[in-house]
């Protein structure tokens, strides 16, 4: 769906770096042009066994993602540089390794940055648009500052979207464990098969022991204070409204974090619930494009992954209207059906399918976020 220049930070030593060497290229190209787009997050060096292995395999995924046409990939020292040269060997996307400890200070730095982008960008330069099955796309599902109307409006419009979706045969994402709590008899009776639907229950199961390990009582701490002032009362019912975006559809795989859907279809994934992490997982998973649900407004998104805010609560579609894609106010005031309402977010995928640009996109926002397993010092 896009085809980004991208500058990826892989360690948040060298997020300064990368961010000065972003506004260099983007000012010396000028306006009119589209800005690099920079993959950072506060990712760590000195990580152990499972989180070092996550956090590796988690930004390969996304310096490899369809989304992206070409790659710096900026590193600290020469050795991690070597490294991740050696495992991007054979990639189709065009890839440029750097370390910043390999130069004369931040400025040299700075320019032989400037200089690998300069270089990859026009390699870019003549590439156009084409035409490609529905079927080769996978789609991310999201939600945030749920309320009424989300269970009402927004989440069952995507779950029409995604019973097409599925039919057509694309790949669908959905996650964020906790906000499954409470949802078990939903999965047992949509998913292909037992096997499948006792993995993800496992999963939730293990989630909220997890989170009242420590006498916390996470029932008590979900809904979160907006979806309280929003009206939702308790978390099974906040449950039950989010899993109205999955439709119709049977789960056909249980993935962990970052792990790429074995089969077309519904497929579910062990995330965190805090939605800028949970997005991440699923993009590194190779979803192009998210559908993210909303009642009160929520700024998630990702920009790696152009993420479509589909809202019908009126109040927030009205202050809101420069961040909300696909507003269902007619749905929720009952002038429209949900069929028309999941038709109108199947018009909005294909036209950022296209080309037109989200409102996250344009405002720049989103973020990349690793969960860890094990406590750093």
């Amino acid at each position: 769906m896009r085809n980004h220049l991208a500058l990826v930070s892989t360690v948040a030593l060298a997020n300064r770096i990368a961010e000065l060497s972003a506004e260099r290229f983007d000012a010396a190209r000028g306006p009119g042009t589209d800005p690099v787009l920079r993959i950072q997050g506060e990712f760590q060096r000195g990580l152990q066994t499972v989180d070092a292995a996550l956090q590796d395999e988690v930004l390969f995924r996304l310096i490899s993602h369809p989304n992206v046409g070409a790659a710096v990939v900026l590193c600290h020292d020469r050795s991690t540089a070597q490294r991740w040269a050696k495992r991007l060997e054979g990639q189709t996307t065009p890839v440029r390794v750097l370390a910043v400890m390999a130069h004369q200070g931040i400025n040299d730095a700075i320019v032989q940055i400037v200089n690998a982008l300069t270089d990859l960008a026009a390699l870019l330069k003549p590439m156009r648009r084409g035409w490609c099955a529905f079927s080769r796309l996978t789609f991310a599902l999201e939600c945030g500052g749920s309320d009424a109307s989300s269970a009402v409006c927004s989440n069952p419009a995507i779950g029409r979207f995604v019973d097409r979706a599925v039919a057509l045969g694309a790949s669908v994402i959905v996650s964020e464990t906790a906000e499954f709590i409470g949802g078990e008899e939903v999965v047992r009776a949509q998913s292909a098969n037992a096997d499948i639907a006792e993995r993800i229950i496992d999963r939730i199961a293990r989630t909220e022991s997890r989170m009242t390990s420590d006498g916390d009582r996470y029932r008590g701490t979900n809904p979160t204070a907006e979806n309280i002032e929003a009206g939702l009362t308790t978390l099974v019912e906040k449950t039950m409204g989010a899993l109205c975006k999955i439709g119709r559809a049977s789960f056909v795989d249980c993935l962990n974090f970052g792990q790429p859907p074995s089969q077309a279809g519904l497929s579910f994934m062990d995330t965190p619930f805090f939605s800028p992490c949970s997005i991440t997982g699923m993009v590194a998973a190779g979803a192009q494009i998210t559908l993210f649900s909303m009642g009160v407004f929520n700024p998630s998104g990702n920009p790696l992954a152009p993420t479509l805010k589909v809202c019908g609560n009126p109040d927030t579609v009205s202050r809101w209207s420069d961040g909300i894609d696909v507003a269902l106010v007619d749905l929720i005031e009952g002038r429209i059906t949900l069929d028309a309402a999941g038709e109108r977010v199947l018009e909005a995928v294909l036209g950022v399918a296209g080309g037109e640009r989200t409102y996250t996109e344009s405002w720049g926002e989103g973020q990349f976020m690793i969960p860890r397993e094990l406590p750093t010092f």
